[in-house]
């Protein structure tokens, strides 16, 4: 399998007539946006706007990043499973523009009916300031859809609309016209390799419960399938889905699509190990005894693949992080020298236990630091999503006024602590 990828970057983003690529800069047309999402926002005004890195606004109530990418094939689309059949993916050619986000903001018609687990997470992305260093998305271009529902629309048929909007979008944006731009050229493989250079897996966990709390894999909950090999081509070509709203601890579809985690493996691959490929599983299983044969079954999987050690992460927090522990465990025990990935919760000060599981099989872990860390969070010029934000289901707040609060609030937070520079130190 072979995946080649032509990456188009932007350096000015504006409004105009027709939606083209000149050069590196993209001019978006909102006459098409509205026809092109005309069918799918019936009961939901869609108020558009062009972000750029650098400027003083806040984006709040985001819900979902996606990435402009399209398959140079008439019979096969990104983002199986979804707006086309379910073909499989991760060969032929894909178009990306690299540096620009189809972003969504909004909130459920019926906020109140939602359950705990499925209630929304506040997400914001501040693009300067304070803020930005713990925004996942603060150093993209973003093409915002700000989504309102009408009361009468109910909470799964918004769900899915605004899935399929950002989906449509950015496969139309990948798609342009392009004038005097050239990509560059990559190439996602797994050719083989020396055999005697140690044998890696990523373990690669997603939160998949409910509505408003799951993830997708060619258009399937994953809720529903046992741990599974994917290649990391798949990825690329959106193979992977996000419809969690779990906003600081998600990983949004755009990090799936393009994972820091599968980057770094294939830069590797040949050079220091033998990259095998990625096991999808799900966290947030219902309980222990579930957790449990989870994590056996993944390291069943990685046995059998031939990996010598393992690269683990995981999407949440709380009792996913049980889940993942087994996991880590479980691949302990078949031998394979286990790396393990996650945030700590050690209380604004530090001194509160950081794991909710910690067996002590787990002896290799990284660090993405603490995210209880209260910062004072200043306001910026513009405001885009909402008028108020929701400081995570316990009080409401005007996004122009100044605010102290820990990391969490951020879109995506957690994997933009890891990825920024914020490490767990230890002082003797």
């Amino acid at each position: 399998m072979e995946l080649e990828l032509l990456d188009y970057s932007i350096e000015d983003l504006h409004w105009g007539e027709h939606t083209t690529l000149t050069g590196r800069s993209l001019t978006i047309a909102a006459a098409e946006l509205r026809e092109l999402l005309k069918e799918l926002s019936n009961g939901i005004h869609v108020d558009y706007q062009l972000v750029r890195p650098g400027e003083s606004k806040r984006i709040v109530h985001v819900l979902d990043t996606v990435p402009p990418i399209a398959k140079l094939s008439d019979s096969v689309r990104a983002f199986p499973g979804f707006d086309g059949p379910a073909q499989l993916v991760g060969s032929g050619k894909t178009a990306r523009i690299e540096n620009l986000l189809v972003t969504v903001a909004g909130r459920f018609p019926d906020f109140e009916a939602l359950t705990p687990i499925e209630k929304p997470r506040e997400g914001i992305i501040d693009m300067a300031g304070i803020g930005a260093p713990y925004c996942y998305g603060s150093d993209y271009f973003h093409l915002v859809l700000t989504l309102s529902p009408d009361p009468s629309l109910s909470n799964a048929a918004f769900d899915q609309a605004l899935r399929m909007m950002s989906l449509r979008c950015a496969s139309f944006l990948a798609q342009v016209a392009k004038t005097d731009s050239e990509p560059e050229k990559q190439w996602i493989a797994l050719p083989a390799v020396n055999h005697d250079l140690p044998k890696v897996a990523l373990i690669y966990q997603v939160q998949s419960q409910l509505c408003c709390a799951r993830t997708f894999y060619y258009g399937e909950e994953i809720s529903k399938t046992l741990p599974t090999f994917v290649h990391p081509a798949e990825f690329f070509d959106g193979a992977v889905v996000s419809g969690n709203y779990k906003s600081e601890r998600k990983i949004p579809t755009s990090l799936h699509c393009d994972s820091p985690f599968i980057t770094e493996l294939l830069d590797r691959h040949g050079k220091s190990l033998n990259f095998l490929g990625v096991i999808l599983s799900r966290g947030y299983n219902d309980s222990f005894e579930q957790k449990k044969k989870m994590g056996l079954w993944v390291a069943r999987l990685a046995r059998n693949l031939g990996a010598d050690g393992a690269l683990a992460l995981m999407e949440g927090t709380g009792n996913g992080t049980v889940d993942f522990m087994q996991t880590v465990k479980a691949c302990e025990d078949e031998g394979i020298k286990t790396a393990a990935v996650l945030h700590e919760s050690n209380g604004p000060k530090g001194y509160e236990r950081p794991l909710v599981d910690h067996p002590k099989e787990a002896d290799g872990m990284i660090s993405r630091g603490n995210v209880s860390e209260k910062i004072y969070i200043p306001p910026l010029e513009t405001v885009i999503g909402g008028d108020q934000l929701d400081l995570h289901l316990k009080a409401q707040h005007d996004p122009h006024l100044p605010f102290l609060f820990d990391p969490t609030i951020f879109f995506g937070s957690y994997s933009k602590m890891g990825s920024s520079g914020f490490r767990a130190a230890y002082e003797n």
